[in-house]
């Protein structure tokens, strides 16, 4: 009989076991490991060919992660894929293959990120398992153990000379005494995570034992567009994250298994590949510029800087671009641990538990302050600011983007783990509901500013607020999963789009009605907001748009040829003022480059240059020769129009340290953290600051602007 097999690749992970080289933006899956083809690719190509006269392979279907939709459309463009807003573990994965393909169809359940040497064995042992399928049966393919694995789970199959087995149980991964009884029963096989069945089959075994997840992806499931599926995020999250083997697998009767050798390896960290590439454990292997002496049993691997080695052995030695690891070979649970610590912690590293201490204590404190406030119980709304006693001023008129600034300041007080959570969750959907019933335009959009009786003072739909609260519903939708947060930012978007798209020359208009000058500073803001929501939500619209805010920097904003980021445009994105006279915001130098940063780390899209010129221009040009403080604006000839200096420059510059270590040292970033608690943090009340001094340093703020509490939490966060 001719079996039909329509393979699913199941392409999530974390990136986590093999750090540096594998990351959460680019995992194992999407590099070449074993050979020169990325080992997602590997795993497609199995199926190019069919080996055995009686197997077709159909083109397979991806399901992986939104956040990787660039790296999949690049690397199988000819694949259906189906692409989820976050991870759910592998049940819901299988639900959604099986709601892809027909009850009829044969489906072939794999991970993305294995190794099968022995491809001709691994299709003789599709072909037994598909006639076992076709009668009914859920069929796995179980590992010949070759050594007492204690690091995979096993599959116990019934005695007997059958090619295919009853399953009679799966268990979890064994200590070594218990490797080593499997081993010498013989009943025993590597589980590899693999499965073969009817969609229908499966679909019916969902129903049966984890109705919530088959219900839970049907609700999710959208039709293919372009080859595309997109899971509804809201439905998708209220889906049980679990796996297959426990949802189905372990319950169901119809199990069972084909036993195969056919070189198979889950890659599941170094030593794994260094025994995959090499002959034998004294071996070294090595890729890059590497040079080892007197030494056995490495894997050392440059994607860059050379490598000199000597008079060690059994080791892992990786350096990136970024990053530099070395371990001990047999040690796979320490590359683990290592990279969450230094992804999780990159900003801190190399500065004081002192300092550190101190900026989580001052931040915890302005949260309480402004937690107690900030908000207006009589007319509602977030105060625009404190007076310098740290008193509120509630007869103050009220900007629009600060009340969006407040709403995204204590999502991210949840995020960083500040304690009075129920507090923070309060205050962000009282912002939240002020934003959607008092604050609308009634022709759509928002309003530019209120007086403090909640009517509007000015009723300009501005782009920057826009941004703002754009950036605000998706920080609270990500840390408390408010769908009237996602629904303010959704509404926000579509506003911009298509009111104040420029569709001629790109960006968007500055705001309605139309004014002049065009501002650079607004699309700076509208990048921040578009990557904050595809960060919360994966969508890949939101991505475009962020490209296209960078497109617009690196074609109109920057000038190459005197390092200047210019503030002010014509309609055409001329330059207002011809190239000696521009003005630029050295904040915004340093604020471009941190956003810029981001963009590359979800993107790829390189902008290293463009950032190390941004920040030593500033640095070089923007500073205060007597206080070292950056100030608020100058001209490229040299001319200062203004020389106070605010305290969101200063923040900036922070933040902008902390992701160049490159540009400047560990040792220049925390000294310039001094000095911002000594100038601005500690002269103000408590949780307050001081938001502008002088030329010579001296205090000139007359009130406490509540706009800042969103530049604290952005320059604090990475170190906390």
């Amino acid at each position: 009989m001719n079996y039909k097999i329509h393979p699913v690749i199941l392409c999530g992970g974390a990136g986590t076991r093999l750090w540096p080289l594998s990351t959460p933006a680019t995992p194992k899956q999407f590099l070449p490991l074993t050979t020169h083809r990325s080992m997602i690719e590997e795993t497609a190509f199995r199926f190019s060919s069919s080996l055995r006269p009686n197997l077709e392979f159909t083109q397979p279907l991806v399901i992986g992660s939104k956040r990787h939709a660039s790296l999949l459309a690049s690397t199988l463009p000819a694949s259906r894929k189906i692409l989820e807003p976050m991870g759910r573990n592998s049940a819901p994965a299988v639900a959604a293959a099986c709601l892809a393909n027909d009850p009829d169809d044969l489906v072939l359940i794999l991970p993305a990120d294995h190794d099968i040497r022995d491809v001709p064995a691994f299709q003789q042992a599709i072909a037994l398992a598909a006639e076992a399928a076709e009668a009914g049966a859920i069929v796995t393919f179980g590992v010949q153990p070759s050594h007492p694995a204690t690091g995979y789970g096993y599959i116990k199959a019934e005695r007997g000379d059958a090619v295919v087995k009853n399953v009679e149980e799966f268990v979890e991964k064994p200590d070594l005494a218990t490797a080593e009884s499997y081993l010498k029963a013989g009943t025993y096989y590597w589980n590899a995570g693999i499965f073969l069945f009817k969609a229908g089959i499966m679909s019916d075994a969902l129903r049966q034992f984890a109705p919530d997840i088959l219900t839970g992806t049907e609700n999710a499931m959208r039709p293919f567009e372009n080859q595309t599926a997109h899971l509804d995020p809201e439905a998708f999250s209220n889906t049980p994250s679990i796996s297959i083997d426990y949802a189905v697998m372990e319950k169901a009767e119809n199990v069972q298994t084909v036993p195969v050798q056919m070189g198979w390896s889950d890659v599941g960290g170094y030593r794994a590949l260094h025994d995959l590439l090499t002959e034998e454990e004294t071996a070294n292997y090595s890729s890059g510029p590497v040079f080892a002496t007197d030494s056995e049993g490495l894997y050392v691997r440059s994607e860059g800087p050379a490598i000199a080695v000597n008079g060690v052995s059994n080791l892992v030695i990786i350096a990136t671009e970024n990053e530099v690891m070395i371990t001990p070979t047999s040690d796979d649970a320490a590359v683990k641990k290592l990279g969450a610590e230094v992804q999780n912690k990159r900003a801190q590293l190399g500065f004081s538990e002192t300092l550190k201490s101190r900026a989580k204590e001052w931040l915890w404190q302005a949260f309480e302050t402004w937690s107690e406030k900030a908000w207006d119980d009589g007319q509602g709304g977030f105060v625009e600011q404190l007076d310098l006693d740290g008193n509120p001023d509630r007869g103050a008129d009220r900007r629009v983007r600060v009340q969006a600034r407040q709403v995204y300041s204590f999502a991210q007080a949840i995020e960083l783990g500040w304690p009075e959570t129920d507090t923070a969750k309060s205050l962000i959907e009282r912002g939240l509901d002020y934003l959607d019933t008092r604050l609308r335009h009634p022709e759509g959009g928002w309003v530019h500013i209120i007086a403090a009786d909640g009517t509007p003072s000015d009723q300009r739909r501005d782009l920057y607020d826009h941004a703002f609260i754009i950036l605000a519903g998706s920080a609270a939708y990500k840390a408390t999963g408010s769908a009237l947060g996602l629904k303010i930012a959704q509404d926000a978007m579509a506003f911009v789009d298509t009111q104040l798209k420029d569709q001629s020359l790109g960006g968007w208009l500055e705001a309605l009605p139309a004014t002049l000058p065009r501002r650079s500073n607004p699309h700076m803001h509208m990048l921040e907001a578009m990557l904050a929501y595809h960060d919360a939500t994966g969508d890949l619209a939101a991505l475009d748009r962020a490209g296209e805010c960078v497109t617009l920097f690196e074609k109109f904003f920057f000038d190459p040829a005197t390092d200047v980021m210019s503030e002010f445009f014509q309609q055409d994105w001329a330059t207002a003022e011809t190239p000696v006279e521009t003005v630029f915001e050295p904040g915004h130098h340093y604020e471009w480059a941190t956003l810029l940063s981001m963009h590359e780390s979800v993107s790829g899209h390189d902008s290293l240059s463009w950032r190390r010129r941004l920040i030593r221009y500033a640095d070089a040009n923007g500073l205060n020769a007597e206080t070292g403080l950056a100030m608020n604006a100058r001209r490229a000839n040299g001319e200062i129009t203004n020389a106070n200096s605010r305290l969101w420059h200063q923040l900036e510059m922070f933040r902008a340290y902390l992701l160049h270590p490159g540009v400047a040292s560990r040792a220049k970033a925390g000294a310039l953290l001094e000095q911002i608690f000594e100038v601005y943090l500690d002269q103000g009340p408590a949780g307050g600051w001081i938001d502008e001094v002088d030329a010579s340093g001296a205090p000139i703020a007359k009130a406490v602007p509540a706009s800042m509490l969103y530049h604290a939490v952005t320059a604090f966060a990475p170190l906390i």
